[in-house]
């Protein structure tokens, strides 16, 4: 498998290192270009219209070769961007070992209080690129397996609009009030609080798969068309009717808890359902709805997660943003 990453991350730089196609390539980071086309015919607010970025976790590998695919048609001509574009490896070192991170989550690095780390270092390096994009995708993958591919992002009318339009087909998950984690802004979280328009795609569960690459590629070709089109003073509303989702409840983890193998991202419980263990008692769902973010400990060595489940319920449009609706 890591030699497979490390061709995919190789296949990528040189992509971008060697442009062929149209436009030019100006590299503003480690494994981060910069793409303007030969023309600007639609100026963005910041110097880059829309950014994509793969392996923030690094063991996430999917994103790549959307990337990949999305830059070949670039470079042959079939897709002809007419805005700037940028595309980066998040923690591609993490990558290399087929690790999620090395030292911390850079997923939870940005505006860190302890800037120490390799992902923190890292963090900074990609800071100056995602303050100045206007529109933002974060390609990333489940650690179980996923029901379907879906976006996840902090609630934003903006931010909705971006996932709606660049690939309607796709469910969303998005939360307001409370951050997702505690430890540090997530890539989207931290673009959107830079002025820009962050989103994240979940495409399925890590690794290389067909179906995923499709799902990325899509999202991103949808991205591109969206942006300009808003650029341009000529985007239409999109119609989408697949489902929206927001936290009911998270189980905090405590000491103990372990749960059953086979669960999965989407997988629906109902209260009362035995989940797992709680030491000698059972690990019961407090809630139904829709399971999210199953974690397990197979890594002796790893930090104990904060925890250990999410349960998602699906909501109107009515309910976004409002009060009371999220559960946490």
């Amino acid at each position: 498998m890591k030699q497979l990453i490390a061709e995919s991350i190789n296949r990528f730089d040189s992509l971008l290192s060697q442009w062929k196609g149209a436009g030019q390539v100006e590299k503003i980071a480690p494994y981060a270009y910069r793409w303007s086309p030969s023309k600007l015919t639609h100026k963005p607010r910041k110097s880059t219209a829309l950014t994509f970025q793969a392996v923030t976790h690094g063991n996430e590998v999917g994103g790549i070769s959307a990337l990949i695919e999305c830059l070949k048609l670039m470079e042959s001509g079939v897709v002809k961007p007419e805005i700037p574009l940028a595309f980066s490896l998040g923690n591609y070192q993490a990558s290399l070992e087929n690790r999620r991170f090395l030292e911390a989550d850079l997923n939870r690095s940005f505006k860190a209080k302890d800037e120490s780390t390799l992902e923190a270092k890292r963090a900074l390096e990609l800071t100056p690129l995602l303050k100045d994009t206007d529109y933002f995708l974060d390609f990333h993958q489940t650690i179980e397996s996923s029901e379907k591919p879906f976006f996840i992002f902090p609630y934003a009318e903006a931010g909705m609009r971006f996932a709606r339009a660049a690939c309607g087909e796709v469910c969303v998950v998005t939360h307001w009030g409370k951050p997702f984690s505690l430890d540090g802004m997530c890539t989207d979280e931290f673009v959107n609080y830079s002025g820009g328009v962050g989103i994240t795609v979940e495409l399925g569960q890590k690794g290389f798969e067909a179906y995923q690459t499709s799902v990325g590629l899509a999202a991103a070709l949808g991205a591109i068309r969206y942006v300009t089109e808003t650029l341009a003073g000529k985007y239409q509303a999109a119609t989408s009717t697949s489902p929206m989702y927001t936290w009911k409840t998270i189980e905090l983890y405590e000491e103990g808890m372990d749960l059953h193998e086979g669960l999965y991202n989407f997988q629906k419980v109902k209260k009362g359902d035995v989940l797992g263990v709680h030491g000698s008692n059972p690990l019961v769902s407090r809630e139904s709805g829709y399971l999210l973010f199953p974690k397990y400990q197979r890594d002796p060595g790893a930090p104990r997660p904060r925890e250990i489940y999410r349960i998602a319920k699906e909501i109107g449009v009515h309910e976004l943003g409002q009060p009371g609706v999220v559960g946490v």
